[in-house]
């Protein structure tokens, strides 16, 4: 998992309104409505409305993000759920949590970002959750991707995810990633093709980002929808011009994983 820094969480804060309208304007739909289709649910399948959630700063490895914890509480609250952060950190955190009769319970190490449902006794990890949330946002910004051509950059744990995704609904998936090897045996895995990056970005108008490599806005497609989970963000005003950039620091992976989370004891 990237480590998202201080700086990165410093503004999602108060932001959940100005990533919904990003969000329906470049795929049509709001969060509820992304997580929900990225998961395959249908509405009633989970309704986050109500669900009591924590989410408990953790003081180990590298230590506390400043306001992540509140940022995840933030997020969750927009989907409706009555989230708040635990007043301890780590194992006391957890504890007073279940305590306090939370039925999600959101926490984050350097490896690990999930979701806790108490009731099922089952957790939403982020990084599918992530990847998932991108690429539905790409599909819906497509108008679906059933034998479309799709660039993944980055074959780490996100890439590997959505590219199996994608290539499930039908993508044609090419596989960029500057460890060739590694790109070959998620290739494999995801029945997708293998590029070279800058030679990739420039023959595709579909990408899912889910590398912090910085590319060029010259290399970029006018037209291109770019779904980009990777962090650090670094698209130039270049790319910005030219195409379609759907990204945020936490909402949609968070928002995933809540309403997946919720799914594991309200579903049917």
């Amino acid at each position: 998992m990237t480590r998202l820094t201080d700086e990165m969480v410093r503004g999602v804060i108060g932001s959940a309104d100005a990533v919904d309208s990003m969000l329906s304007a470049a795929t049509g739909m709001n969060r509820l409505e992304l997580a929900l289709d990225a998961l395959g649910l249908a509405p009633g399948d989970a309704d986050p409305r109500g669900v009591k959630a924590s989410a408990v700063p953790v003081t180990s490895g590298l230590g506390v993000i400043k306001k992540f914890s509140e940022s995840v509480a933030e997020v969750a609250g927009k989907l409706g759920m009555d989230a708040s952060v635990t007043r301890s950190p780590d194992v006391t955190g957890f504890s007073e949590a279940l305590s306090s009769g939370s039925e999600v319970i959101f926490m984050a190490d350097d490896e690990t970002f999930m979701a806790y449902n108490v009731r099922a006794g089952r957790c939403a990890n982020n990084s599918f959750c992530t990847a998932a949330g991108y690429a539905s946002a790409l599909k819906g910004a497509a108008g679906g991707l059933g034998g479309k051509r799709v660039l993944v950059i980055g074959a780490g744990r996100v890439g590997s995810i959505a590219a199996r995704i994608m290539s499930a609904q039908g993508a044609e998936v090419c596989i960029a990633d500057i460890d060739s090897e590694r790109a070959e045996r998620v290739a494999r895995e995801a029945g997708a093709s293998v590029s070279g990056v800058m030679e990739a970005v420039a023959s595709h108008d579909l990408i899912l980002n889910a590398s912090p490599a910085h590319i060029p806005g010259s290399a970029i497609r006018p037209g291109s929808i770019i779904s980009s989970p990777g962090i650090p963000h670094t698209f130039d005003a270049e790319a910005r011009s030219k195409a379609t950039i759907i990204h945020d620091p936490l909402d949609i992976g968070t928002s995933v994983m809540a309403v997946q989370c919720v799914s594991f004891s309200r579903r049917g």
